[in-house]
């Protein structure tokens, strides 16, 4: 389990809550609460007075440099150098607060991501996986493996041609993917696991039935991302006119 997987557990409990909802609205649901926290977040951690100072000289520092039309480059320079300074002074400001209110927002898309990308194959049903080494990857040879998925108390190994095991079905979490640990799976981790660091193979990939919430339109949009990160822009946006956050 990774930094980001902490809240994992709070989020599937709250969204248990929801059990009677379909896919779709729980996902929306999710949007809107990732939007209110971040930006709350980011309220209370801004001193908006100072912000909204800053905000100011940087724009008529700004307004000033576009509205020169003079060529002489030591009248410029001091125009340059306070867009520069004002610009930087307000990026200053507002990058903590922006970092620590993106935070629970990133643990909220990682659960999401989980939750609401695939579905596992039901019992019976033939499951396509392929798993790559690390010179097949730049290259694209792949081995493919066909497998009847088990019922969950039931077990199938897929081993590779070389021996190594690759995974063992059922699979812990609905993760398309299981690989050898890297440095970031000490922020999100693979609840599937990982393969062991001596192995030839990199990673088995595996062709899970991924949840589609828009019927029409290329792949893109019917995944959660595009319904998701859509409804998160307006709403964040919403906030920041309605309530003057700087």
């Amino acid at each position: 389990m990774g930094l980001f997987d902490l809240p994992a557990p709070l989020f599937t409990a709250l969204d248990n809550l929801m059990g009677g909802l379909p896919y779709y609205p729980r996902l929306l649901i999710w949007s809107t609460l990732t939007a209110i926290i971040s930006m709350a977040l980011y309220w209370l951690c801004s001193a908006q007075d100072k912000t909204a100072a800053a905000k100011e000289r940087a724009a008529k520092a700004r307004k000033a440099m576009a509205s020169y039309d003079g060529v002489e480059f030591g009248e410029m320079w001091p125009l340059a150098k306070e867009s520069l300074t004002a610009s930087a002074i307000h990026f200053g400001i507002v990058l903590g607060p922006a970092v620590v209110s993106s935070l629970p927002a990133l643990a909220m898309i990682v659960w999401v991501s989980g939750t609401f990308g695939y579905n596992l194959p039901e019992a019976g049903t033939l499951l396509k996986a392929h798993s790559v080494t690390a010179n097949q990857i730049s290259i694209g040879q792949q081995a493919e493996y066909t497998v009847e998925y088990p019922a969950s108390d039931e077990s199938k190994e897929i081993i590779a041609a070389n021996g190594e095991l690759l995974a063992t079905l059922p699979l812990q979490a609905t993760v398309p993917v299981i690989h050898k640990r890297a440095w970031w799976n000490s922020l999100i981790g693979n609840p599937n696991g990982y393969l062991p660091d001596d192995y030839e193979n990199e990673a088995i990939y595996f062709d899970l039935p991924a949840i589609e919430f828009i019927a029409q339109g290329p792949g893109w949009v019917r995944g959660w991302e595009f319904s998701y990160f859509l409804l998160l822009i307006i709403i964040s946006l919403g906030i920041k006119f309605a309530f003057r956050i700087h």
